[in-house]
């Protein structure tokens, strides 16, 4: 999987392109800690991600999800903030991603 080494391409280093590929950190994220494999994240980043993930799973919001298109919106709005406010968190796990990766491929 790629961890975000774009590698020059053209466009990919916006808000939204560093928003997708954190988004796509996040479930590896949870498994890797809850493993013990990746420990360096602060806990409350780990609740911050859990309450993000039942807040948008959850029916019952501040704007209900039954109004298609705008009860997205608050899914959307705290899913984005929860991807701002761990940015850098999450930038550490993906050092950390990487050079797990290329010690498998050293090894392997």
């Amino acid at each position: 999987m790629d961890y975000g080494k774009n590698k020059g391409i053209p466009g990919k280093t916006g808000f939204l392109y560093r928003l997708l590929v954190n988004f796509k950190l996040i479930i590896p994220l949870i498994r890797d800690y809850f493993t013990g494999r990746y420990r360096k994240i602060p806990f409350l980043s780990i609740i911050g991600i859990l309450f993000t993930i039942l807040y948008v799973v959850n029916p019952f919001d501040i704007i209900p999800d039954y109004l298609i298109g705008i009860g997205q919106i608050d899914d959307a709005a705290v899913l984005g903030l929860c991807l701002f406010l761990l940015e850098k968190d999450l930038a550490e796990y993906r050092k950390w991603k990487i050079g797990e990766s290329s010690k498998v491929e050293k090894n392997g």
